[in-house]
């Protein structure tokens, strides 16, 4: 750790020079897990706790202290029980979506928000990491290719798939993947669908995703782009039918568009959680050993 981080403002513990950095990633795992750093690297040594809504907040608080992290990445704030990270003595993340409203500055140490729509106070802005599993070389295209879109089930997919669903190989699939069954379904798929929940334009989880599994990604209008260009590193779409147009093309000739898939390939290193994690946890220690927090213990 940064000698840096010896300053007595610096609220909780650290670990002794030399050894790792104890990061929980704590969340729903069917929607975050692919998110987190899953093996050590760079001094930071990562455990994933998958806890859902609804779950005990003495059980919580009882894994973390068998864990005993020196930073929390709390993902998805607004999904875990309310006291469960009372009293845990290490640096607390909240991450959250762009459009929640803002946890209470008494109960985490800073804000992380994905990209998108809204103004709420934040310490960082930027897409969610990926998961180092996740990542796979672009293969070459052949026979009928097989899209895949991710993501909760929302009347604006639903409008914009079902078209593509009765023409298409498209698989959909709205909850529960994790571990093997969501590697195994990004292994099968050619094609990455990433749509936003509702009309409003931001930028999906998702979109990464696909382009680390070496995915063809058709999306869209990402707003913000968050460093991702149309017509190079995916392909963008502005209705249901300009979805099937491409999707048919794609069954003609899947070859088509092979170096917008080897770019958006190229472009998601820079989402590679292994990278991005131990980068963020440290500027964390750091902001927090320099300007100190507001959050407030209990228990």
């Amino acid at each position: 750790m940064p000698a840096a981080l010896g300053s007595h403002r610096m609220p909780y513990p650290l670990p002794v020079p030399g050894a790792p950095l104890r990061v929980a990633f704590v969340g729903p795992g069917a929607t975050f897990s692919a998110h987190a750093l899953h093996e050590a690297a760079s001094g930071v040594q990562p455990r994933f706790l998958d806890v859902r809504a609804g779950a005990d907040p003495r059980s919580v608080r009882a894994l973390l202290a068998d864990a005993a992290p020196h930073v929390v990445i709390a993902l998805g704030l607004e999904s875990l029980p309310p006291a469960a990270l009372e009293g845990v003595r290490a640096a607390v993340l909240a991450v959250v979506a762009s459009d929640v409203p803002g946890p209470d500055p008494r109960t985490v140490d800073r804000v992380l928000r994905t990209p998108g729509p809204g103004g709420e106070p934040r310490w960082r802005s930027r897409p969610l990491p990926v998961d180092d599993r996740i990542f796979a070389p672009v293969r070459p295209a052949g026979g009928t290719p097989r899209a895949l879109c991710i993501g909760r089930s929302t009347e604006h997919r639903e409008w914009v798939l079902t078209p593509a669903k009765h023409t298409h190989d498209v698989t959909h699939y709205a909850h529960g993947l994790t571990d093997m069954a969501f590697s195994d379904a990004m292994a099968a798929a050619d094609i990455g669908i990433a749509l936003h929940p509702g009309p409003v334009h931001g930028f999906p989880s998702q979109a990464p995703l696909h382009l680390a599994a070496g995915h063809l990604l058709l999306s869209e209008r990402l707003a913000p782009a968050c460093g991702l260009e149309a017509g190079i590193d995916f392909l963008e779409i502005d209705s249901r039918d300009a979805l099937v147009a491409l999707l048919t093309q794609l069954g003609w000739r899947p070859e088509s568009f092979e170096r917008v898939r080897v770019r958006g390939r190229l472009k998601a290193e820079a989402h590679r959680a292994s990278r991005v994690w131990p980068r963020i946890m440290h500027d964390l220690l750091r902001d927090l050993a320099v300007f100190g927090t507001a959050r407030t213990l209990h228990g």
